[in-house]
């Protein structure tokens, strides 16, 4: 459970395919950036609406690419050799999943924006405490991302509310190695939007990826072994509890006999 074993392990693991897993990450980012990079510039020039429109049609390539990046993290993960056509037959096999999860991601995303626009122009202190909240709630949405992907995958029958459901329960059970693998995967981005490491963001998506799916299922096989290991110790503790003795009544003469 420690978060930075996580990553180091992660960044092993991309390091050691890192020609495929550029090349994949290159093309994710082709295919995903444009329309949210769109959208924050007509956000900025004062057209909110179509700002939403371009934000929600990110779904489409973000479901698909997004996808198909973690089918190659999935098999990285397991050991197995991955390829560009890994990547393309997981996008077409599992894309409807995937529009399903980010669409739902998205809109969310986009009312969270909103409820932090809105009350951040609300000057009195409940303007500031509204603000506040919703900006939580945005970094805990945000957070979600870490588990989405990777449940897709993992769960046996593929549901958009059952990938959430499990995502939150992920994410708020162990909410201090969520946090601490939100924080560093932020720290990330940001250095591979840096002028000297520019070069980085082409593999920043593909080790995001990677780390995603370890960190999963780290949390998924500790969780298991959580329960497995409280199941023994009730078991444990109802073998070594005494058994009540049968209770007992006089009889006429004065004898005591088991109750019947």
């Amino acid at each position: 459970m420690n978060p930075f074993q996580v990553f180091w392990q992660s960044a092993c693991d991309t390091f050691e395919d890192l020609l495929p897993l550029t090349l994949i990450s290159t093309v994710w980012l082709l295919v995903v950036l444009p329309l949210p990079l769109l959208a924050g510039g007509l956000a900025v020039g004062g057209a909110p609406f179509g700002a939403a429109a371009l934000l929600m049609l990110t779904t489409l390539p973000m479901g698909t690419a997004s996808v198909g990046l973690t089918v190659i993290a999935q098999r990285i993960h397991e050991g197995r050799t991955v390829s560009w056509g890994d990547f393309v037959a997981g996008a077409r096999r599992h894309s409807r999943s995937g529009w399903g999860v980010y669409g739902a991601w998205l809109a969310g995303l986009l009312v969270l924006l909103v409820n932090v626009s809105f009350y951040a122009q609300i000057e009195a202190p409940i303007g500031v405490y509204l603000t506040l909240l919703f900006a939580y709630f945005l970094v805990a949405w945000i957070s979600l991302l870490i588990y989405l992907g990777p449940l897709m995958l993992l769960q046996e029958r593929p549901s958009v509310r059952l990938a959430f459901r499990n995502a939150f329960v992920l994410a708020f059970s162990r909410p201090l190695f969520t946090l601490v693998t939100q924080v560093l995967m932020s720290i990330i981005v940001c250095l591979s939007m840096w002028p000297p490491l520019f070069l980085l963001i082409l593999i920043t998506p593909a080790l995001l990826a990677v780390w995603g799916f370890r960190a999963t299922v780290t949390l998924i096989i500790a969780d298991a072994e959580a329960r497995h290991q409280a199941r023994q110790e009730r078991e444990r503790a109802s073998a070594t509890t005494p058994s009540n003795p049968p209770a007992t009544e006089k009889g006429r003469s004065g004898q005591i006999r088991p109750r019947e």
